[in-house]
């Protein structure tokens, strides 16, 4: 950390180095000289700022500040770099920002896009003398989203922007009755059926993408891991698997693999249906960048269900 601080610092070095300057007064405009030394900077009459952090919408990066200035302890203004390699400096905090290289988990409240970042200070000048440079310093900050100027991502940032590209979908709903055919629904008692009705790598995975962003090569792989189904009587039920479709000669028995059965009708809610929601549970797998995680994401879908209630008949032997 103090080796790359220290190669910031250099190229601060450069900027701040004095230049003997003979012939301009102190007084000149934009001109700050020293009257011992006779050595001269230039000065900048307006401190600049830094533009808003909105990144922009297509490059997801925010451009860096046009004119950059270090506000010494005589409050004069010196142009610097805006740029060292992959650092940028940063008006409003006085230092060269880059992508921290060690990075610690996000604060409270930190968004799963966002990073640490380093932030490499350059030293305040000696009053009268020309800028020198005290040991350097510098600190860490979390931002969820670049700061202006940084066009580089850490591999969990690369990651999840691939993923928000991908258009994961909740399930094509397979139900037993048919939602899909007028007039069909079962009972209370009887066992429902559920499942995945003709998965796809959109619908239940695997869906696999590999991308390069902000300098990171990334490869993420989604799949369904379960799907919560939440039966509209206020019950749930959690199937680990696309469940079984049904077949009609499998008559009134009981799902191997994902079921329900009803315990009251559905007459009393809206429609005189039950809502059925399938929520699946993606987990996206991503490696890149000497680094890997897991994203867990959801998506929903939905489903009717008529439930009825079998009336029984007493009838008297004989009659």
């Amino acid at each position: 950390m103090l080796r790359r601080i220290l190669g910031i610092v250099a190229a601060a070095a450069m900027v701040f180095g004095a230049v003997a300057v003979t012939s301009i007064p102190a007084s000149a405009t934009g001109q700050y000289c020293d009257p011992i030394t006779l050595q001269c900077y230039t000065v900048i009459d307006q401190p600049p700022s830094d533009p808003p952090n909105n990144p922009d919408p297509e490059t997801g990066f925010t451009p860096g500040a046009p004119v950059c200035a270090y506000t010494n302890s005589q409050s004069q203004s010196i142009p610097v770099p805006c740029t060292t390699g992959a650092n940028y400096w940063s008006n409003s905090r006085q230092c060269y920002v880059s992508v921290a290289k060690d990075q610690n988990p996000a604060p409270p409240g930190g968004s799963p896009e966002g990073a640490w970042y380093l932030c490499a200070l350059i030293n305040d000048p000696t009053p009268g003398l020309p800028p020198p440079l005290r040991e350097p310093i510098g600190f860490t900050f979390w931002s969820n989203t670049p700061p202006p100027g940084i066009n580089t991502l850490t591999p969990q940032q690369a990651a999840a922007r691939l993923v928000k590209t991908f258009q994961l979908r909740g399930v094509d709903i397979g139900f037993a009755p048919d939602p899909n055919i007028v007039g069909s629904k079962s009972y209370v008692g009887v066992p429902i059926w559920m499942w995945v009705n003709n998965p796809q790598p959109l619908t239940y995975g695997p869906y696999s993408q590999t991308a390069t962003l902000g300098g990171v090569t990334i490869t993420a792989t989604a799949k369904v891991t379960s799907i919560l189904w939440n039966m509209g009587d206020g019950q749930t039920v959690a199937c680990g698997s696309a469940g079984t479709p049904f077949k009609v000669e499998y008559g009134a028995t009981a799902s191997p693999t994902c079921g329900y059965r009803y315990t009251k009708t559905s007459k009393s809610q809206p429609g005189g249906k039950y809502t059925v929601t399938a929520t699946s549970q993606w987990s996206v797998e991503w490696n890149g960048g000497g680094a890997n995680g897991v994203i867990p994401l959801t998506a929903t879908s939905n489903s009717t269900v008529q439930i009825g209630e079998l009336q029984s008949v007493n009838v008297t032997p004989g009659k």
